[in-house]
Parts: C-alpha cells; sequence; structure tokens
C-alpha cells in the first residue's frame, strides 16, 4: 500500500460526531467530487471505503445517496452519488448553495467550529488528494479541473498560514507545497496524525544519518591528516638516524621521536598523553616541529655537497 493510500485508509477510520463537522465533511466530497450542481454529487474512487466513507457521511445529514461499483479495463471504479431530487435539493440547502456555475467558490460560513475545517480538508483530500512518500521526498497535492475552485481554496489555506501554490497540468490543475514542515501540518490539520509522525520520524532519521556522514566524513579526514603527518615525521626521523643525529637529540626529543615512530597511527593528544609527565597537544608538536627543522637542516647540507 502507498503512503498516499495508507493515509487515506486513516482519514476513513476517523470518527466525526459533531453535526457542523459532518457537515463540513460532506461539503468537501461536494466540492471536489467529479460533479457538483443542481442535478447532484458523483464521486469516483478506486477504493470502496472511500465512497462507502462518503454514503456513511451524507446518511448523518439525512440526506439519501447510493454506492455502485462499476468494472473498468483497468480494474473497479466505486461512484458514490446523491442523485435523487429531494436528496439533492436537502443537500444543496445544507450547504448554502444554489448548484448553479461549475467551480463554486468554497463557502466559508460553513465552518461553524475548528474542528469543521479538519473534516473539509479530509474529504477534500480522499476525493483529490496525493501525498509523497516522505523516503523519497515531501510533497503533498490536491488535483482538479475547476481552477477557479483551486484558487479559493488556495486562499482558505492561507488565511490558516498556508503556502500553497496552483500548476496547470495538460487536462487539471494541482495546488500543492512542498516545504516539510507544510506538509506535517496538513497532515494533522486533516487528522492523518500517524502519517504526520511518520515524516516527523523520517526527517529525523535523515537528519541523523547525515549528521553521522557528516561525523565520519570529518573523522577519515582528520585520520588522514594524522597519518600524513606521521609518515612525514617518520621519514625525518630516519633521516637523522641515518646521519647519526639521533642519539645526539636532547632526551625530551629523542623521547617523542621514538614515541612517533612506535605510534605511527595516534593523534598528537594521545602522543602527549604517554609521556610522563604528560604534554598538550602544541608542546608535542612544537618538539616535532625541532626535529622536522634538525631534518630539514640536513637535507639543505647533503643538496649543498651534492652540488
Amino acid at each position: 500500500m502507498s503512503f498516499s493510500s495508507e493515509v487515506k485508509t486513516e482519514l476513513c477510520k476517523r470518527t466525526i460526531n459533531k453535526q457542523c463537522c459532518v457537515r463540513a465533511a460532506c461539503y468537501g466530497f461536494a466540492c471536489f467530487d467529479k460533479y457538483f450542481d443542481d442535478k447532484g454529487v458523483v464521486l469516483h474512487t478506486e477504493r470502496a471505503m472511500i465512497a462507502q466513507h462518503a454514503k456513511h457521511l451524507y446518511k448523518q445529514l439525512g440526506i439519501r445517496s447510493e454506492v455502485v461499483e462499476k468494472l473498468q479495463q483497468d480494474g473497479p471504479i466505486y461512484e458514490f452519488s446523491v442523485k435523487e431530487p429531494e436528496s439533492v435539493a436537502m443537500m444543496l440547502l445544507s450547504f448554502g448553495h444554489t448548484g448553479k456555475g461549475k467551480s463554486p467558490e468554497i463557502y466559508r460560513d460553513i465552518f461553524i467550529c475548528p474542528s469543521c475545517l479538519s473534516a473539509f480538508l479530509a474529504s477534500a483530500f480522499l476525493c483529490c488528494g496525493m501525498v509523497a512518500d516522505p523516503v523519497k521526498e515531501y510533497s503533498i497535492e490536491f488535483v482538479s479541473n475547476r481552477v477557479a475552485l483551486l484558487e479559493s481554496f488556495s486562499a482558505l489555506l492561507q488565511d490558516y498560514g498556508f503556502e500553497p501554490r496552483i500548476a496547470k497540468r495538460r487536462y487539471n490543475s494541482a495546488l500543492y507545497f512542498k516545504a516539510s514542515e507544510q506538509v506535517e501540518d496538513m497532515l494533522t490539520l486533516m487528522g492523518a496524525t500517524t502519517a504526520s509522525l511518520e515524516i516527523m520520524n523520517r526527517k529525523i532519521y535523515k537528519e541523523f544519518r547525515n549528521k553521522t556522514n557528516r561525523i565520519t566524513n570529518c573523522e577519515n579526514a582528520n585520520i588522514d591528516k594524522i597519518i600524513n603527518a606521521s609518515e612525514n615525521a617518520i621519514r625525518n626521523l630516519q633521516l637523522l638516524r641515518e646521519n647519526q643525529q639521533f642519539e645526539s637529540l636532547p632526551e625530551e626529543l629523542r623521547e617523542i621521536a621514538r614515541l612517533r615512530i612506535d605510534y605511527p597511527e595516534c593523534s598528537l593528544a594521545e602522543l602527549g598523553a604517554m609521556l610522563e609527565p604528560p604534554l598538550g597537544k602544541s608542546g608535542v608538536s612544537h618538539r616535532l616541529r625541532k626535529l622536522a627543522s634538525i631534518a630539514e637542516g640536513l637535507k639543505k647540507a647533503e643538496a649543498a655537497n651534492a652540488k
């Protein structure tokens, strides 16, 4: 089952008790159905659960509807409809609509309590919504061939802090947003809290993985630097030994030189901790620079003699 299907299943399982919210939910189905006019409402969906959910809600308003399964080449389609003249008249009266016009603006007076908007959005999503799998991307959209309806829907969402965009497609238009926080907020507002938490968990996982990768890369880079510095230091010490200069070094330099040769993988701080008394990173670095300076002097002398 896709992530979008999981969201729709979660929304269909919601229980709506307040009558004003039931009406808002039914209004959401009407606005975003395939047809909504003075002849009734028709919704086509591939999921029987959605059609039955719509029928249940309309029944709570006392409006008669029906669900019919229609076999298609690609699989069954479930048609939810309100067509009886008496039921259509009752529905239009409940919504405060005449049913005239192809793209009615969203009638905001239908939102009586704070939960009414949630019920309306859930129905809208069940009709024409899609949400991307958070493993791949963050995106939610509502698709309709009624541009004026989407513009009215956009204005409604903007009043609640959302920043949707509308894109025209070949046959339809889509209202969408891709910011992960907006997707989370929309799912939460619709009542799909489980799906919203899934996105939050996925974000935390991605951030943790990215942080782990950054730490690993940083550690690898530090290890490379330690190895390179250690190899350079050891080459200098080998040069000192080849030129019988090692034993004539001061004890403090011979001590750090032996540790550098014996523990090439250790950092300066770790080398300093092995000394007695312990020496800080800067102190170890200072002694190794002295050794490097002596070795550099030998190299210059060898070069001069070669000429």
